[in-house]
């Protein structure tokens, strides 16, 4: 069958069929690499004006790619070389040096990262003709990594990227070299998207891989735990802007139109426009890297600082996690800042709960009592100082007082409160305390 194939596929490139951008334009003689300073992103070529109708190839509008050949065929390939000190936004790539993955560890339930360093992980991003499908595939593969040079250490930014789809084999084959040196990924959304795509690629190409059984640090998941509250929008793009300090430049492009941009270049062989493409990609694994430190930062050093929003869904995810020494820290951080009141209630409610869980309601008291002198629209602290004073001191009057509180309150909202789910269960306690009190039995009904 094999034989059959290449002489169907020998016949038809002498009969001038061909696919792909490659053969639109006789290619030009390579030649080696000029060597890539270690210094700052160098700006990109401005693409030639849209009316000039010479073809644009890639070798022109990106000095400094390469086709690296394979025994799989050739693959276009890119670097961009950052010194550590590189500013990005408000951030340098060194800060991420400081932390280690551990810090997340607990927090994605992968006790692997705790045995590695940053300089481990390969950053890993992809561009890809559509977003599902067995079709569908990474037609451009971003990848950053730290290494060693002669100058001190360096970041440096690799793009792997098809020229068309025949190119695929030798791209997944540099990828799983790459691959090879390094134990784990660090992606944003990655965990969905970009590993199971590739892993699909590989088995389409009978390529083994262990992508998905690799220590994995995915951002979009902490992101969005931790500055979700805040700032709404956790794509890497929005993150970009109301955390990290960035605004990206006129060379950019939307990633919704990324995949028309590239089935443009395969039909014309015109690679203009596919350089904010490049652009685009370069500048979600910088981002990456500082995006990583700041999530590695606020899982491992929270402090006063920070923001009480952030410390708030911190310490709420610490606390679902168990880690109720570090939760209650930085719940009560968070309490000191300035929150929205519905948050600061939030705040308080998880406190109070994280106390009584662990036998320490009495520390929870001046809690419930703050949310319940400061709430209007909700009852649950009454309760919950109703509960206290009935069952743990009982302190009968007192439990009384806060239930009537809580059932004056219902009252006062109307039509709302006639339906409250805790009307009934309320009117129930009172007169439960109200025959306390009068010293008759109330031995047959459960605590609550």
């Amino acid at each position: 069958m094999a034989d059959e194939n290449d002489k169907i596929q020998a016949k038809l490139r002498r009969l001038g069929v061909v696919r792909g951008a490659r053969s639109l334009k006789p290619p030009r003689p390579l030649k080696p690499a000029p060597p890539v300073e270690e210094s700052p992103l160098r700006p990109f070529p401005t693409p030639t004006s849209a009316i000039d109708d010479d073809i644009q190839p890639l070798e022109k509008l990106l000095p400094g790619g390469q086709l690296v050949a394979t025994s799989d065929g050739e693959c276009f390939v890119l670097d961009h070389v950052y010194r550590l000190d590189y500013q990005h936004g408000d951030d340098r790539l060194v800060d991420l040096l400081q932390f280690s993955p551990a810090a997340a560890a607990p927090f994605v339930q992968d006790a692997r990262l705790a045995a590695h360093d940053f300089r481990d992980f390969l950053f890993l991003d992809t561009e890809t003709t559509g977003l599902a499908g067995a079709g569908t595939l990474a037609f451009m593969v971003g990848v950053g990594f730290f290494e060693p040079s002669p100058h001190g250490e360096r970041f440096v930014v690799r793009q792997y990227f098809l020229r068309d789809h025949g190119d695929e084999p030798a791209l997944l084959l540099l990828l799983d070299e790459l691959l090879a040196e390094k134990a784990g990924l660090v992606t944003f959304n990655g965990r969905s998207f970009d590993v199971p795509l590739l892993e699909g690629r590989f088995i389409m190409n009978r390529m083994p891989t262990d992508l998905r059984d690799r220590p994995h640090l995915d951002l979009l998941h902490p992101a969005r735990r931790l500055w979700r509250h805040r700032l709404g929008s956790c794509a890497l793009g929005s993150l970009e802007g109301s955390l990290l300090g960035l605004r990206r430049s006129q060379d950019d492009v939307p990633g919704w139109l990324i995949p028309s941009l590239y089935n443009n270049y395969l039909r014309s062989g015109d690679a203009r426009e596919l350089v904010r493409v490049f652009y685009h990609n370069q500048i979600d694994m910088v981002s990456m890297v500082t995006l990583a430190a700041r999530v590695a930062r606020l899982l491992s050093q929270p402090d006063a600082s920070d923001h009480p929003i952030d410390l708030h869904s911190l310490g709420k995810w610490q606390a679902d996690l168990g880690l109720h020494d570090d939760a209650e820290q930085n719940l009560r951080l968070a309490a000191q800042g300035d929150l929205p009141l519905e948050l600061y209630h939030a705040n308080l409610h998880r406190l109070a709960l994280l106390l009584k869980r662990n036998g320490r309601s009495p520390e929870a008291l001046p809690l419930w009592q703050q949310i319940a002198a400061t709430s209007f629209e909700d009852v649950s602290a009454h309760e919950e100082l109703a509960k206290y004073y009935e069952w743990q001191t009982q302190e009968l009057d007192l439990a009384q007082r806060w239930t009537e509180q809580a059932l004056n309150l219902i009252a006062s909202w109307g039509r709302r409160g006639q339906n409250h789910p805790l009307r009934a269960e309320l009117a129930h306690r009172l007169a439960r305390l109200q025959r306390k009190l009068a010293g008759e039995s109330t031995a047959d009904e459960d605590q609550g």
